[in-house]
């Protein structure tokens, strides 16, 4: 691939991923239009590369975040706009690209719900209501979504905003597949 090829898919992959932060930051969701025009990016950056097989590339990068984290968005710890950006993300990059982006993002996202529960006053009990949501789906054995109470005031966690940090450490630091 051209070096300039590769810079143009990089900034316009950092433009969507920005503005999927500011949207989720803003209004708790990431428009559609922005995943499809990255879509379209997506398919046509694939093509240019790899001919007709590019068509294979993009179809199967944009499947592998649906396939793996179809569990967490049935348990609703997972949105399906994160698993779209996902998606957005995967057909634009490689696959090993967007593993590592996967692997850093939910690093980040891991840490930051630690930090934010060490500093919550009912951290007992809401480990332990997730204690017993778990215990519940090992029970039963079926998934229930996992219903977190809102309190009014209280913000959302902006799950693009680790995406876009998981996309920018992925790059930076490649992950060795």
């Amino acid at each position: 691939m051209r070096w300039w090829i590769g810079s143009i898919k990089v900034t316009l992959l950092f433009c969507f991923l920005v503005t999927a932060a500011m949207q989720d930051v803003l209004a708790g969701r990431v428009a559609n239009r922005l995943i499809a025009s990255g879509l379209v990016t997506g398919l046509v950056f694939q093509v240019t590369e790899h001919g007709v097989y590019g068509i294979y590339y993009f179809l199967g990068n944009i499947s592998v975040p649906v396939v793996l984290f179809y569990l967490l968005f049935q348990m609703r710890a997972l949105g399906a706009g994160d698993i779209k950006l996902f998606s957005m993300t995967g057909g634009i990059l490689t696959i090993g690209e967007l593993c590592g982006c996967m692997v850093y993002t939910f690093l980040a996202a891991g840490l930051a719900a630690a930090l934010l529960l060490a500093f919550d006053r009912d951290r007992r009990q809401r480990l332990q209501k997730g204690v017993r949501y778990l215990a519940g789906i090992v029970r039963t054995g079926k998934i229930t979504p996992y219903r977190k109470e809102q309190k009014p005031g209280q913000q959302r966690f902006a799950f693009a905003v680790f995406v876009l940090f998981g996309a920018y450490a992925a790059l930076s630091f490649p992950i060795v597949w």
